[in-house]
Formats: structure tokens, sequence, C-alpha cells
């Protein structure tokens, strides 16, 4: 056995242990045969309440002025009549956002798909009104760069927490049962959630603000149109392996108030890419970084 399997084989152990002492075991079997599970109550209602407060402060700053989260109608004229005002880079926007990367259930979930050398890709908030047509149904591996025929392991995931209550007429979040073991992107018809077209395989997340949603990067999912006045408000924590190219770029400009929270060995420095060994100029390869990555998970059973 290389020594590369072995680590990784060591540290699926810990993974285990980790996820037996959070009672996560239904989870994983559900993430396994489907490819996507559900955490109820993965966020408490104070930290709901505070993440949706600072996403909405947010908002307000990108489409100039404050959005109603119980009656929204206007919502096309402010994006451009688009059904989704997307707020993206949130993570040093507020400490709740360091809190919710760090939520441990969730992390374990994704720690077991993508090994503890994964980085956080994205901190993204969908902020969607109402609309008509929804997100067409996709997968989410190859962290934006098309990928075929993907693997059977996950290159991503995703930690989905609804900051509203989900249900189909409101916007909720579709997902396809199973289709992470197709190993490639829906085609065309396969795509829709509404009309004609309309993918009666997807299943709607009807879950309450704070459940959390955890999916493998191959799993085909989408949202519902919003059909009532008002938001549904997500936040999308997409995390990736550490030789993908994340979306969003933290290593080079961690706030100092950040660093008075978190050291430069915790988990959080690891997600922010701080442990990384390619990227190197004049100095040559990061030989120390490299010693102290964790060995990740190479492989999937």
């Amino acid at each position: 056995m290389e020594i590369g399997d072995w680590n990784a084989t060591r540290e699926l152990n810990g993974i285990y242990k980790q996820i037996r002492g959070l009672g996560l075991e239904s989870n994983l079997a559900e993430l396994e045969a489907f490819g996507f599970t559900v955490i109820p109550g993965a966020l408490s209602k104070a930290t709901v309440e505070k993440a949706r407060k600072s996403i909405l402060d947010t908002a307000e700053k990108r489409v100039g002025r404050r959005l109603d989260l119980d009656n929204e109608k206007e919502f096309g004229e402010l994006t451009g009549g688009m059904e989704v005002a997307g707020q993206h880079y949130l993570l040093f926007k507020d400490p709740v956002f360091e809190e919710v990367v760090l939520n441990g259930k969730p992390l374990a979930l994704i720690t077991y798909l993508l090994g503890k050398s994964c980085w956080l890709s994205s901190l993204y908030s969908h902020v969607k009104g109402p609309g008509k047509v929804g997100l067409l149904l996709h997968s989410d591996n190859g962290n934006g760069v098309p990928v075929s025929p993907m693997p059977p392991y996950s290159m991503t995931a995703n930690v989905n927490y609804a900051l509203t209550d989900y249900t189909e007429e409101k916007g909720a979040l579709a997902m396809v049962p199973g289709s992470h073991r197709l190993a490639r992107q829906p085609v065309e018809s396969e795509r829709y959630l509404v009309g004609n077209q309309r993918n009666n395989d997807a299943i709607p997340m009807e879950i309450s603000a704070g459940d959390a949603v955890v999916w493998h990067g191959n799993t085909w999912h989408g949202s519902y149109p919003r059909l009532v006045p008002g938001l549904r408000i997500n936040l999308a924590t997409y995390f990736c392996r550490q030789f993908m190219a994340p979306q969003e770029i933290y290593s080079s400009n961690i706030p100092d108030d950040v660093w008075k929270r978190h050291e430069r060995d915790s988990r959080l420095a690891q997600l922010m890419g701080l442990n990384r060994f390619n990227g190197w100029q004049d100095e040559g390869p990061r030989l120390k970084e490299r010693a102290a990555m964790p060995a990740g998970r190479t492989w999937y059973s």
C-alpha cells in the first residue's frame, strides 16, 4: 500500500469516529445512497437571523434599496429581470459566516466527501424573488469547469442552509435522488422544473429555516420558481478539493479581525487555502506547508 493510501485510510478512520460521535450515521447512509441528506436544525434561530440580516444588508448596498423579506414583488426590476440577486464573497462580511462555515455536523460530512485538506470554494447567497423559471437542474462537480465523464468521487460538495422556510411554491431547492451515480450533467430535456418538460424525478426540499442540505458534487439540483411575494434566502457554502481552483480567493486578503479569532493553523485557515503547496514564485516550493497539509481523501468507496 502506498503511503498516500495509508494516510487517506487513517484520515477516514478519524472521520468515521467523528461522524459516529455526532450521530450522523443515517445522514451518511443517505448521502451515499441518494447523493444528499438533510440535517434538521443545523443553525440556531439566532444564527439564522444574524446571517439573514447580514445578507439583506449586503443586498441593499448592491441593488440600491432594502428588499422586503415578506412582500417583495418588484424583484426583476432590481436584478435585470433575473429571479436571483446573488450575494457573493460573504465570508468576511460578518463573523457569523465564519461560524456557519465551521458548523460541526455539515463540515464532518464535507470532510467525509472531500478530505480534511479541502478548501472553501465560495460562500454565496441566492436571494430569490418571485419568478417563472427557477434554477435549472445541474451538477456542481468541476467547480464551474465542465468535467466529462465525472469521477464517481466528489470533487466538490455543497452545504445549502435555508435561511427562510422552503416550500415548492416559495422557490425551494430541488434535488434528484441517485443522480450522483450517473456521473454526468443532465441533458437539456432533463433540466426543467416547470412546464411540459418538468423533470418529475426531482423533489422539493420542503424544510425549515436553519435546516441544511448537504450533497455530493455530482448530484443534480436546482430550484423551483418562487410563485408568491417575498424572498427565499439561502447560504451556499461550497467546498472543493485542494487541487482545484476555488471560486473565491480568501488567502491573499484576510482581515486582521479574522486573525484575532482564528490561528494560522486553524481549520478555517486550511479552508481559506492557506496551507497550499503549489503557487510559488522565486521562493520555490513551499515544502514546510506541504509537510503540514492534511493528506486528503484520494479515493471513494
